[in-house]
């Protein structure tokens, strides 16, 4: 059963600070929460095809990036605090479901981020082979190679810090540096994808074609495409955990989504269709590999691109690691001042107002796991964060129904259809990738339940022994109106926590 929002308070919910973020830093922040280039559609290429590839790359935003965003945007006007989508789960499904979609989040947010400096201490690695893993100063080796502290974790840990420090200095030196990375990364690309579309049609070369990888099926071919196009238009609804920072919320959001996403579907089309027509694995797609946009640079443009593109490809995974270490703490934070985690979790700067406990804890554990081998962190965070979005989508639903005259500066429009249509064919694209996964990568499949069920398992233990009888912290209502509640059969009040 939903729960009635709390009214007992304790401590405050997370801070809404000084509200500085504008539509250009919002631009910056989505760039990199969703995309940060078009780095790894090379993956898709060999995958599934050429023509599979362009076709999902413009395909998934409309099915898929898109109504997630609408959600997102009409979510975000209405309820515009810091821990965006944790309080929409709260105040639409209850503690319950709010805690686990909490959960879902901040671990797979941990796992994802682990990834990145993994990543770049990788790239640098291409220029200094001695930092590569495993190969200098190998001082813990642990399961064959699975836990390994050595150079490269040294050299990961020497990134990550400045990064954090960052974050502690909060959102507006954060988006900052994403807009100024965000050009250096754009830039060179909008060379090659001009370079490589007049190459194109100079030598005739049919960047559609071959549709899929000769001899591969429909379903593989769609299967292969989405696993990867997916996964880079995740994210569209991360910024919201920072709203209580921004400026005129509602409208700078709905602005910088507006220019996001057409944004991001040209960063991915552009320079995909100018790699394909480089004529650099025509007639060929599998040879696609990581790297190749960096290839094509130089192929097309000369030492100079390719120096561009790869620098870009470093900047990159900073840009994704700052992004998402901005707007994942936000939801720890909301936990721990719900008491479900310890109190210093909770605990914000009182220089800069950010999440200094989240932060650090983030960090922390981020550091630890830039040890363990990468692939074992990819297997753990696929499907993690789409069964997240998933109860958003409830969590959406029930708020339309439970909250009809809720104040929604931002609407998705058609009615309740709408509200309906908007959700089915992303939910569709879910269950599709999930039972594709199931078949065909089953230990993935497996690995991503359990992490998912283990977040549930969690709750009755935090409650137990972390919570106890503390209540719930209070929510800045000042912006939220919900109107009459269906459900409890109260009369007109705002929401309360």
């Amino acid at each position: 059963m939903t729960e009635p929002i709390p009214l007992e308070i304790t401590r405050p919910a997370p801070g809404a600070g000084k509200r500085s973020l504008g539509v250009l830093s919002l631009v910056g922040i989505f760039f990199f929460t969703v995309s940060g280039g078009p780095f790894g559609l090379e993956a898709s290429l060999s995958g599934a095809g050429p023509g599979m590839t362009l076709l999902m790359i413009v395909l998934v935003p409309v099915v898929f990036g898109m109504p997630n965003a609408l959600v997102a945007a009409e979510l975000s006007a209405a309820i515009p605090v810091n821990g965006g989508y944790y309080y929409w789960t709260k105040i639409a499904l209850g503690r319950g479901a709010a805690f686990v979609f909490g959960a879902w989040n901040s671990i797979g947010a941990v796992l994802n981020l682990a990834l990145y400096p993994i990543l770049l201490v990788d790239y640098l690695a291409t220029w200094v082979p001695g930092i590569a893993r495993g190969k200098s100063l190998v001082i813990v080796d642990l399961f064959d190679g699975g836990f390994v502290v050595d150079l490269h974790w040294i050299v990961a840990v020497a990134l990550i810090v400045p990064m954090a420090y960052l974050n502690y200095r909060g959102s507006k030196a954060v988006s900052e540096y994403s807009v100024g990375m965000m050009l250096l990364i754009l830039a060179p690309f909008a060379v090659l994808a001009v370079l490589g579309i007049w190459h194109a049609i100079a030598n005739g070369i049919d960047v559609v074609s071959p549709f899929m990888v000769p001899g591969q099926g429909v379903h593989e071919s769609v299967a292969g495409a989405l696993s990867v196009i997916v996964w880079l238009y995740l994210g569209f609804d991360s910024p919201s955990t920072v709203l209580g920072e921004v400026a005129d919320a509602h409208r700078t959001y709905t602005r910088a989504l507006l220019i996001s996403l057409p944004l991001i579907i040209t960063a991915y089309l552009l320079p995909t269709i100018a790699a394909i027509g480089s004529g650099l694995h025509h007639g060929s797609p599998a040879d696609w590999a990581e790297g190749d946009f960096t290839v094509v640079g130089g192929l097309l443009g000369g030492i100079w691109l390719k120096v561009l593109i790869s620098l870009g490809s470093a900047l990159s995974l900073a840009g994704l690691f700052m992004a998402i270490l901005l707007t994942s703490t936000r939801v720890p934070r909301a936990l721990a001042a719900d008491a479900y985690m310890p109190r210093w979790m909770a605990r914000d700067s009182k220089r800069f107002n950010t999440p200094v406990g989240a932060l650090l804890a983030s960090t922390t554990v981020v550091i630890v796991l830039s040890a363990v081998e990468f692939d074992s962190i990819l297997r753990a965070t696929v499907l993690l964060t789409l069964s997240s979005i998933l109860l958003e989508f409830v969590a959406f639903l029930v708020l339309r129904w439970r909250y009809p005259q809720m104040l929604r500066p931002v609407r998705v429009p058609g009615g309740r259809p709408g509200a309906v249509l908007v959700v089915v064919v992303p939910t569709a694209m879910v269950v599709y990738l999930a039972w594709s996964t199931a078949v065909n990568e089953t230990a993935t499949f497996v690995t991503s339940l359990a992490v998912a069920l283990l977040a549930v398992l969690l709750y009755p233990l935090s409650l137990r022994f972390v919570k106890g009888d503390r209540p719930d912290a209070e929510i800045d209502t000042s912006r939220i109106e919900l109107g009459p509640d269906r459900f409890a059969g109260f009369g007109t009040k705002k929401a309360g926590a």
